[in-house]
């Protein structure tokens, strides 16, 4: 390999980090393009801008999912300006639906038996246990809107 060669390489590098951080940020894009340079200096083709757009790997995050986010963060803030609160079996789906939302499913150890408002937040944590987050979202919002209507803010 000479050094025009070389040079290549390294602007090839360069080149997609910098696309990099000009580029919309997600998870799939991100392991992608950070894979680029190292493809690059290992001699295999870089997926270029063109190839990129092709695959929609550059996109912006869709609208409906920014939407959705919004609408689950102002649903939150209503929940918690209920004129009435909510029965104990509604607190508990609309707090496993929340902790489902933004964790993911349950992570932590059941609480001890005597700990009762911990056991009870964890098995409404748990029922939701393996629904995705956006499905959790969806459901969360649609609770929220059901107890908004019901007892007002």
């Amino acid at each position: 390999m000479n050094s025009s060669d070389d040079q290549k390489m390294q602007f090839q590098f360069f080149e997609n980090v910098i696309r990099c951080e000009l580029q919309p940020s997600s998870v799939s894009a991100d392991l992608e393009c950070h894979s680029q340079p190292s493809l690059a200096l290992a001699g295999q083709r870089p997926m270029g801008i063109g190839r990129a757009r092709e695959r929609d790997q550059w996109e912006s995050p869709s609208l409906p999912i920014l939407e959705r986010e919004a609408d689950f963060d102002k649903a939150a803030k209503d929940v918690r300006k209920l004129k009435t609160r909510p029965d104990d079996e509604e607190l508990k789906e609309i707090y496993g639906l929340y902790k489902q939302s933004v964790t993911g499913d349950i992570d932590i150890e059941c609480p001890a038996l005597l700990d009762l408002k911990g056991k009870a937040k964890w098995e409404a944590w748990n029922l939701q246990k393996g629904l995705s987050k956006e499905d959790a979202m969806n459901a969360y919002i649609s609770k929220a809107k059901e107890l908004i209507e019901k007892y007002g803010i």
